[in-house]
């Protein structure tokens, strides 16, 4: 691990490297700029950029990066968030012992506040130079056109019109980033403290960096002999697997119990085990069923059975969602997908007794986050509808649950809605698998504010790469005024069908969809969506009638676990929290609601790919 540059890019001070960065890793930086050295401005406000890299894929890199500019009182600012970037790095050429690495950059030219843009080409290579000093060296050239969109964002035009090619000092704002050639020079002491030398194109700057932590770099330098920039930023690994998720908890002995009780089958010495799973039972064919709601990853729990059972060879394991069996897993050199006879499937329907919340499940409460946001003006560069609700399930029928619970407001700067203590989200669902065909019903009151009905199908086999699927809905507007509830019309017809492939090598899936979305618009969208261990990421464009735009999502746990346990009451950190961002705003583009989860990205996490490749990694 190494220093980043100023937009968050690997690199020195101001200029980008080639250098590798390992597949699955996420760095978040923050780097401050001087005013004579800065964006987007005529050189008069200092200000800042918050960055995020992911290697997505070996050797390609995606970077998103924010500028915000600070307000003075000689020039005051009234733009909240200024220039926002989606950059891609691909290494061209990996350093051998006798060349360099090459890489690619270059920002999408959808933006239109360019003075960030980055077209470049850049080599490096790294050599030992004493017996604790290594040394990095780059040299690279920026393109001095640039390709972006000539207009304002004020303006919904589409995404990709007006848009211009021209030379960079044609830009009114021109502040000769990257343009023409630059290189650098970085030396190293046992990995743990740098010095910095780069020509950016325009000035010579030096600095120097200093890892603090294992993943945490904290670096300043002097730009042109003149002013000081400083950063500091944080990576991790996205497809390491946490220990503690892995183990199988602290033992306590206690008495031996039957061994085919089925009250008893996970064993009563590991605590840890038994406040994870519930509705497990042995059947007659050596196939071990359960339900585990702590962790939307669902290996973990798979790898814990695993150590458990280790000297019974042909154990099989099903993951039940909703009392509903997914799929059959056996771990033995490789993680091993079998088909559910329907004598099984039989056997299983029979146990399925759920009200009352029999057959070992917990009432189970877990607190839920929900985030809504745009950027806004200088005084609040962040405008959010924030809350936190209080939920529950309690399942009535197999593969059916009624979904409860209570919403605390926050903040509110996006509407003239009340903060006011409310009904969170209440509906029923119904889930169904079998055979690979998959399918979620619901109905009740949805996220985003909309009441109504909604069918997911998915044709899916779990060991295939492709899946397809359809999504309608019929659904209208509700929400709580200071008296009672509002509800509109169900006027809002919502029909997506879908197409979805998965790698083979890493776990990415191309999806491409389209239909009627919720604003009444009609259009495409197509989804690049990566699986790391736990954390789900995508990228996306899209186009309807309303309008163009792109934008990222994510879905990530929160610290998942117990925060207080019973025999028959637990209370819970969510599992995961998803959040999309688009470029454009306002326009009702593409827009949908949320059901509680969504078919494809549940099936996703039980995909025997997806499964293996954390069994090897273990």
């Amino acid at each position: 691990m190494a220093q980043s540059n100023i937009s968050g890019k690997p690199g020195l001070i101001y200029i980008p490297t080639a250098r590798y960065v390992p597949d699955g890793n996420m760095e978040i930086g923050l780097h401050f700029f001087p005013s004579n050295y800065g964006f987007n401005s005529d050189n008069q406000n200092p200000g800042r950029v918050l960055s995020m890299n992911l290697t997505v894929l070996p050797r390609f890199d995606i970077n998103i990066n924010v500028l915000q500019l600070f307000s003075t009182a000689s020039n005051p600012v009234k733009l909240g968030l200024g220039d926002r970037q989606l950059d891609f790095r691909y290494l061209l050429l990996k350093e051998s012992k006798t060349r360099p690495s090459l890489a690619f950059i270059t920002s999408t030219p959808t933006s239109i506040s360019p003075t960030l843009l980055t077209h470049a080409l850049v080599a490096t290579k790294h050599f030992n130079v004493a017996k604790q000093w290594d040394a990095e060296v780059s040299a690279g050239y920026g393109s001095p056109y640039h390709v972006y969109r000539k207009g304002s964002t004020l303006d919904n035009y589409g995404l990709f019109a007006n848009m211009a090619f021209e030379k960079k000092e044609a830009y009114a704002y021109h502040k000769r980033y990257l343009e023409g050639p630059f290189g650098g020079l970085s030396l190293t002491y046992r990995s743990k403290i740098g010095l910095m030398l780069e020509y950016d194109s325009q000035h010579i700057n030096a600095g120097i960096y200093v890892k603090a932590l294992k993943n945490w770099v904290i670096q300043a330098a002097v730009l042109n002999g003149d002013q000081i920039t400083f950063g500091s930023a944080y990576n991790f690994s996205l497809l390491k697997q946490s220990r503690r998720m892995l183990s199988l908890g602290k033992y306590q002995a206690k008495p031996e119990m039957p061994a085919r009780a089925d009250a008893d089958i996970i064993n009563p010495g590991y605590r840890k085990l038994r406040g994870n799973f519930e509705n497990v039972t042995w059947d007659s064919a050596g196939i071990i069923s359960y339900e585990q709601r702590l962790n939307r990853n669902p290996f973990p729990a798979l790898y814990q059975l695993k150590q458990l059972f280790a000297d019974s060879v042909n154990m099989d394991f099903v993951p039940l969602f909703q009392g509903i069996p997914i799929a059959k897993y056996r771990l033995k050199e490789k993680l091993e997908v079998g088909e559910m006879s329907d004598a099984f499937r039989q056997r299983q329907k029979l146990r399925g007794k759920f009200p009352f919340h029999r057959n070992g499940y917990s009432l189970d409460f877990w607190i839920q986050p929900y985030f809504n946001a745009i950027f806004g003006n200088f005084d609040k560069p962040v405008q959010s509808n924030t809350s936190i609700a209080v939920q529950s399930q309690i399942f009535l029928l197999p593969g059916m649950s009624l979904d409860f619970g209570i919403l605390f407001p926050i903040v509110n700067d996006l509407d003239n809605r009340p903060k006011k203590i409310r009904p969170a989200p209440v509906f029923l669902n119904q889930f169904y698998s079998r055979d690979h065909n998959h399918i979620s019903a619901s109905a009740g009151f949805f996220q985003n504010d909309q009441y109504g009905i909604n069918i997911q199908y998915r044709r899916a086999n779990l060991q295939r790469p492709w899946s397809f699927g359809v999504e309608a809905g019929v659904t209208g507007d509700y929400y709580y005024p200071n008296k009672g509830v509002y509800y509109g019309n169900m006027n809002n017809l919502l029909v997506i069908l879908d197409a979805a492939y998965l790698l083979s090598n890493p776990d990415i899936t191309f999806k491409v969809s389209g239909g009627r979305y919720l604003a009444g618009d009609t259009g495409v969208r197509l989804d690049m969506l990566r699986q790391f261990s736990n954390i789900e990421i995508g990228f996306y464009a899209m186009t309807t009638s309303n309008g163009s735009t792109i934008g990222f999502n994510f879905t990530i746990p929160l610290f998942s676990g117990k925060l207080l346990n019973s025999k028959h009451v637990r209370l819970r950190t969510a599992t995961e929290f998803p959040w999309e961002y688009n470029y454009t705003r306002g326009y009702h583009i593409g827009e949908r609601y949320r059901t509680g989860y969504q078919l494809d990205q549940k099936l996703r996490q039980y995909h025997s790919q997806y499964l293996n490749r954390q069994y090897g990694l273990k």
